[in-house]
């Protein structure tokens, strides 16, 4: 039944009501009032209610005139459709009713046929005019929506030919926290007063539209210029609504040259102006450019050649071998996606992953895989290999599929293949969403005999009531947090509390991005399952990671001992004498087990070390080579320890001063002549087994006090370097650096490009100082640098500008242009690198980053 619609009628006379209403009873339900007064209370109570009102120009009180005068004035009330009734049959009475708003006019005595059709032609008049309303114009703000502004945009640049316009949009930072926390209904006031502000500063050169959320856009009549003051002042403005809580908006400007392009693709670029410089202090608008259009013409070009691509197999599988931490053999895989593109060659993950997460073909890709290592594992069923299990990635969309369990064993069921051969990585930010759906699916696919791993536990979003809550096999422990993890000492990280955790809940732990001995001992020793990463193996092609697994079958697990011979033979002995005699009976003792070359004097000596340095393990010296050469040799091997590690055993007749002196000058050992090679050999493996043993303690010692990912200093490494400072050192400067908008590319480009302007950044600061310098990596994008004997204030600050400007040139184009911004202070006393100091410091980088990005403030106090 269809609801009828209402009319008002608004008349004195009883009698015409009546009449009124034996005509309209039938199509609509009627509301009566007596004058002005009461039909606008009528109204202000309903105003979405009336459909139309029927009014007599001749009134108590207040007459029909200044009635539809008051409700065409009131906004709610404006829209309703008016027609007057009257005796009056003349035309001044029409044109005075139509000029003050009425939509007709109807003489008395009323004609029934007449006036039902006018109301209804009317009523649909209303009805039709505001659904182009709805669909023009945005029902919170009340601007152009942005369909429609988009069609006034293009009318307008096609009428105005001669006129130079902009188009601007604006973001609001963290406009949905502002939802979160003070609801939504303060966020769409404050929706409202933006709107209100845009039409007020845009006037009548331009028009607005809100398109989305708290995007605004309107396009401008070219203006002189735009200055950070001019955006500023607007913002401030913002900030004296009532709803409005700290707020920061940013605004992108495209200046329209190129006509011919879609009016959505110029609301883009500007919209992709403003979200550069987020998060930038004191930095409010940004020009889009063509350092800002490459990255989207690149997107572009994937994803014009994403469907290609997968037709034609450009999509290649990798696989990195997972381990057994036990027996470091081969338990496994993770299958990966690289894009071989026959013109841009091959393409990584992080180049086009992110693009398709967000166009939705991320599916077609995750399926195309799970075919590609379906076929992969039958073909090593079929070839009588030992079975394994390869990891594939069910992404989030993925898993809000309504067939994805459908496909996944349609999938299986084409190859042969149980369901065990396939483990599932969910990445663990899809568990936090909508996690009831998620819990019910990944229930079913465990009933089914998937094997379940989270993937990247600890890169963020971990909860220990979702681990409860979600069915799981497996942890993959994040990359950064192994290697963050691990680089801490063993009582103060949290990779034990986790294992235990795992143990618990009956979880197997996978650690990702190993990289280090140390890093593996960790684990190892804390009981961790499986490890995969550089340290053992890069992703690699399908063929060669089959060739990996013939080598493992076909050998039976490597002996500790057994290993070694075969491993010594591919390293030298350097023996140094004069004596051919002596050295053929070395190379006899020495040549099972190393490859033994002979020098004959000093020179031939140090040219074999420097050609052969990686491969030699080990120097028996003569001292008493011609022309003292074998001090000479001992001289230089001790001068570049850094860089030749090698042990020495020294040689010569029986001599309480030339074996001091050897050993002063850095031999590991001193064989008196005559000796037996049984003494040799022995003198020469404690050599070997002492070196070796100092340069692990050194490495390990090393490692924990550098940056995994910089090779700087880390907390740990500034202390130690604190402690070797020294008076001559003075006076320092040390340095705070904060990186900007590392967390935007990182959000945006993914933690790959992240890690790789971390990286450039780090490369910058040894370029720009002496190698007797501190550089440190504090975390995250925070680093410190101490340049010792600096001259003067002057020339610090100079300094620091220069590696800020440096840093700036390299990175300074792109979407979210790399910066970093400094903070210096002068110390003289000893202890230079204390808390006090390192606040000081980073008060000046606070200074800097809110004086202007980019650059480097000194700290003023006195710090003596």
């Amino acid at each position: 039944m269809t609801l009828q619609k209402q009319i008002l009628i608004v008349d004195d006379d009883p009698v015409n009501r009546a009449d009124l209403r034996t005509i309209l009873t039938p199509e609509y339900r009627v509301l009566e009032t007596e004058n002005g007064a009461q039909a606008l209370g009528v109204l202000r109570e309903r105003p979405d209610e009336i459909a139309l009102i029927l009014l007599d120009l001749v009134l108590p009180g207040m007459d029909g005139c200044a009635f539809l005068a008051q409700a065409k004035a009131e906004q709610a009330l404006a829209s309703i459709p008016v027609i007057v009734t009257t005796r009056q049959d003349s035309e001044a009475a029409e044109i005075a009713a139509l000029s003050g708003g009425a939509a007709d006019f109807v003489v008395k005595p009323y004609r029934p046929q007449v006036i039902l059709h006018r109301i209804a032609n009317i009523i649909r008049l209303r009805e039709t005019s505001a659904m182009i309303r709805q669909v023009q114009y945005d029902r919170l703000t009340g601007l152009y929506s942005k369909e429609f502004f988009y069609q006034q945009v293009k009318q307008l640049l096609l009428l105005h030919p001669e006129q130079e316009y902009d188009i601007i949009c604006s973001d609001i930072e963290n406009f949905k926290l502002i939802n979160d926390m003070f609801g939504v209904p303060t966020g769409d006031c404050l929706l409202r007063g933006v709107a209100e502000l845009y039409t007020g500063l845009v006037g009548d050169q331009g028009i607005c539209g809100h398109f989305n959320a708290d995007c605004f856009a309107c396009l401008l009549k070219r203006q002189a210029c735009y200055t950070d003051t001019l955006f500023l002042r607007f913002g401030a403005q913002v900030n004296t609504l009532s709803n409005a809580k700290n707020v920061i908006m940013k605004w992108g400007i495209y200046p329209v040259t190129d006509r011919t392009l879609p009016v959505e693709h110029m609301c883009d670029r500007a919209l992709l102006a403003a979200r550069s410089i987020r998060g930038q202090y004191g930095k409010h608008f940004a020009r889009y450019d063509d350092a800002l259009r490459s990255p989207l013409l690149r997107e572009q070009a994937i994803t014009d050649s994403m469907e290609a691509a997968l037709a034609q197999d450009q999509f290649q599988i990798y696989l990195q071998p997972k381990y057994n931490i036990k027996d470091d053999r081969l338990a496994g895989a993770e299958a990966l996606v690289r894009w071989q593109h026959p013109e841009w060659g091959l393409l990584l993950p992080s180049e086009f992953i992110p693009l398709f997460e967000k166009n939705g073909f991320i599916t077609k890709l995750d399926q195309y895989v799970w075919n590609k290592v379906c076929s992969v594992l039958q073909a090593w069923s079929g070839a009588g290999g030992v079975p394994l299990s390869i990891s594939v990635n069910v992404s989030r969309a993925d898993v809000y599929q309504a067939d994805l369990i459908e496909l996944l064993t349609a999938t299986l069921e084409a190859y042969g293949l149980p369901a065990s051969s396939l483990h599932l990585e969910i990445t663990e930010s899809a568990y936090t969403e909508h996690p009831d759906q998620l819990a019910a699916t990944v229930r079913r696919l465990r009933e089914l005999g998937f094997v379940i791993e989270m993937d990247d536990f600890g890169s963020g979003y971990s909860s220990l009531n979702m681990l409860n809550q979600m069915p799981l096999d497996i942890l993959k422990l994040d990359m950064k947090f192994i290697q963050s993890e691990t680089a801490k000492p063993v009582d103060q990280g949290i990779l034990r509390f986790i294992m235990d955790l795992a143990r618990w809940m009956n979880l197997s732990v996978v650690a990702e991005g190993v990289e280090t001995r140390a890093q593996l001992e960790r684990l190892q020793e804390i009981g961790c399952d499986y490890v995969q990463g550089y340290y053992f193996a890069k992703p690699m092609p399908c063929s060669a990671f089959e060739a990996l697994l013939r080598n493992q079958q076909e050998a039976p697990p490597p002996a500790a001992a057994s290993a070694a011979p075969s491993e010594r033979r591919t390293q030298i002995l350097l023996v140094a004498d004069e004596d051919a005699a002596y050295r053929s009976q070395v190379r006899k003792t020495f040549g099972e087990s190393y490859h033994v070359i002979e020098a004959a004097d000093g020179h031939t000596a140090m040219g074999c070390i420097a050609h052969r340095e990686q491969q030699i393990a080990a120097v028996v010296l003569s001292l008493t080579l011609p022309r003292a050469e074998g001090f000479s040799v001992l001289e230089v091997l001790q001068r570049e320890k850094a860089v030749w590690k090698i042990p020495v055993v020294a040689t010569a007749p029986g001599d309480a001063r030339l074996e001091e002196r050897a050993l002063e000058q850095g031999a590991d050992d001193f064989a008196a002549k005559p000796h037996t090679q049984r003494s040799l050999w022995k003198r020469v493996m404690r050599a070997m087994g002492v070196t070796s043993s100092r340069e692990r303690e050194r490495a390990l010692e090393d490692a924990a006090c550098r940056d995994y990912l910089t090779g700087l200093l880390n907390r740990r490494g500034l202390h130690t370097a604190a402690l070797a400072l020294r008076r001559e050192d003075l006076p320092a400067a040390v340095y705070m650096f904060d990186l900007d908008n590392l967390k935007q590319i990182n959000d945006t480009f993914g933690h790959a490009e992240g890690d790789r302007i971390l990286k450039r950044f780090a490369s910058v600061l040894r370029r720009q100082t002496r190698g007797s310098d501190i550089l440190v990596r504090l975390g995250g994008d925070e680093f410190v640098v101490v340049m010792k004997q600096m001259p003067s204030p002057e020339t610090a600050l100079k300094k620091g500008c220069s590696i800020c400007r440096a840093f700036r040139q390299e990175e300074g184009c792109g979407p979210f242009p790399a910066s970093c911004s400094a903070g210096a202070v002068i110390c003289t006393r000893a202890e230079t690198l204390t808390a006090e100091t390192l606040a000081y410091a980073d008060e000046a980088l606070y200074r800097a980053k809110s004086n202007q990005k980019g650059g480097c403030c000194l700290w003023t106090g006195t710090h003596a």
